[in-house]
C-alpha cells in the first residue's frame, strides 16, 4: 500500500477489523476501569430485586406480568422492590417497561424520590410495594414479551438495579 493512499482506499483484510475492534474495546474498558464511568454512582452497590404486586411477589423469568385497569382511566403494572443492606432509605427510584422485540419503552417515565420501608430484622430487605407503573398504550404491550427494569440511587450514592422478563397480560382482577 502506498504511503500516499487515502484511509478510505485502504483495504481491510479479514481478521484486522476484529483485532482493531478488540484492541479499541480493551482500551476503553481499561480507561473506564481506571477512571470510573462518568455519572456512575460513587457509593456502594446494593442488591435490588424487582417484583410485582401490592405486596412483593417475585418474578420468575418468563412469568406473566399483570396489566391492571385503573379507576381513573389508565393502565398500570403494580411494581414492588426489595433492597438489602440499605443505610439510607431515601432514594430516587426509576422504573420502565420495555418490549423485548425492539426495545420500545411502553411505560410512562418513572423517576420519583421515595422512602423504602425499613427492614424489621437484620438481614431482611427494605421494601417499596404497590408502585404504579403506567403503561401508555396497552395494545402495544399486551401479549408481548417485556422487560421490567428498576433502579435506585440514594443521596449518599447507595445504588442498585434489577430487571426481569415476562409476558404482559390483562389482569383478571383489575383491583387486587
Amino acid at each position: 500500500m502506498s504511503p500516499h493512499s487515502s484511509p478510505a482506499s485502504r483495504k481491510v483484510t479479514s481478521g484486522s477489523l476484529p483485532r482493531a475492534l478488540t484492541v479499541c474495546l480493551g482500551w476503553l474498558a481499561l480507561s473506564f476501569g481506571l477512571a470510573g464511568c462518568p455519572g456512575a454512582p460513587d457509593g456502594p452497590l446494593r442488591q435490588l430485586e424487582v417484583g410485582t404486586g401490592i405486596s412483593f411477589t417475585p418474578i420468575e423469568e418468563g412469568s406473566t406480568l399483570e396489566l391492571n385497569s385503573g379507576g381513573q382511566g389508565s393502565q398500570h403494572v403494580f411494581v414492588s422492590l426489595r433492597a438489602w443492606e440499605l443505610t439510607n432509605v431515601k432514594a430516587k427510584v426509576k422504573m420502565s417497561l420495555e418490549r423485548i422485540s425492539d426495545g420500545e419503552q411502553l411505560s410512562a417515565p418513572y423517576s420519583v424520590n421515595l422512602r423504602f420501608d425499613q427492614a424489621m430484622q437484620e438481614g431482611e430487605p427494605a421494601k417499596l410495594e404497590g408502585l404504579l407503573l403506567v403503561i401508555e398504550d396497552p395494545f402495544e404491550a399486551v401479549d408481548r414479551e417485556v422487560r421490567l427494569n428498576a433502579s435506585f440511587e440514594s443521596d449518599d450514592g447507595e445504588h442498585g438495579s434489577d430487571s426481569r422478563t415476562g409476558t404482559l397480560q390483562w389482569a383478571e382482577n383489575t383491583f387486587p
